[in-house]
């Protein structure tokens, strides 16, 4: 988990990150004309806000085209030892992508990817078995992912899954090359990489395009606490659909994914503060018509976050 730093931002370094979102790539010359700053100026508040550790400047990959396409939402019940003490060692595992201690029906919120059905058996039923704590463990695996942080995706009974392409290794070795600053140039990336810059170029936007890249989620990492929740939602006979949609549009649902296994479809929650995160279960999930019960587990400490795959819809 990143460590949260003391920095605090003005109100120009705030301008400079809201005009990030949507495109961390954006053009100095761009970002200086909304904001109001030099392109010189720019360039260095955002290399601060880099070296403070205020935000993160990464593509968001996609799980599939990274080879990850299974997900699994894991509730995990520990005995005899501190949920925090379990909760790190499963956040050491490679497929742990967010690990949560929880309060509600399981002690620990697990958000792991797999690169195949036989990884996911072995790691249900080998690797986390193996941490000491572990009482129990109730997964479930995402089938229909409608939305993931702002990308949305309205599913309809004529969809066609969408083919994932992999990523190859020139593709890989310019999302590493990104990873520390997405902003890095293509000329220096090709540079890095031993390609031409119209290779570099090209892949870049064919990577966009094929939804096997993103650069529209700036990570800010907040230095107040983030109140969220999975809630588990099971429904009423044939209104997983309508439910979907309307959990969708909810601006403060973060994912949300019909599963196979503890309930019907699970959503994630994301607000400031806990008087929030009640009311907008209570307000705004509960009354959809459809839903017949919620199971929540309100976020105490997210222990790690990998913000760098996740679900390009």
């Amino acid at each position: 988990m990143t460590a949260v730093s003391t920095y605090q931002p003005d109100a120009l370094d705030i301008a400079i990150m809201a005009a990030l979102e949507g495109d961390i790539r954006r053009p100095a010359q761009t970002l200086s004309d909304t904001v109001g700053a030099s392109p010189i100026t720019v360039r260095r508040r955002i290399e601060r806000l880099l070296e403070q550790g205020v935000i993160s400047l990464a593509p968001l990959v996609d799980l599939h085209a990274a080879g990850y396409p299974n997900l699994l939402l894991i509730g995990i019940n520990v005995e005899h030892i501190s949920p925090f003490d379990v909760a790190h060692a499963i956040a050491a595992l490679p497929a742990a992508l967010t690990v949560n201690v929880v309060l509600g029906r399981h002690d620990i919120e697990l958000v792991a990817a797999l690169p195949s059905r036989e990884g996911v058996s072995t790691f249900l039923t080998e690797t986390l078995p193996r941490i000491a704590g572990i009482a129990r463990v109730t997964p479930a695996m995402a089938l229909d992912v409608w939305k993931f942080r702002r990308g949305y995706q309205a599913h309809s009974a004529e969809d066609v899954p969408r083919e994932h392409r992999l990523l190859d290794m020139v593709d890989r070795r310019i999302v590493a090359s990104l990873r520390q600053n997405a902003r890095k140039s293509n000329r220096a990336v090709a540079a890095e990489i031993g390609a031409s810059e119209s290779a570099v170029r090209s892949r870049i936007k064919r990577m966009q395009r094929t939804r096997q890249i993103s650069f529209e989620y700036l990570q800010v990492h907040r230095d107040d606490p983030m109140s969220a929740a999975f809630v588990g939602i099971d429904v009423h006979g044939g209104s997983g659909r309508s439910v979907c949609r309307a959990l969708a549009i909810i601006p403060e649902v973060s994912f949300v994914a019909t599963t196979l296994g503890r309930h019907d479809l699970i959503c994630a929650l994301n607000v400031t503060q806990i008087e929030q995160l009640t009311g907008l279960l209570h307000e705004k999930v509960v009354p959809i018509d459809g839903v017949k019960s919620t199971a929540p587990s309100h976020c105490l400490q997210q222990i790690a976050h990998q913000s760098e795959l996740g679900l390009i819809l």
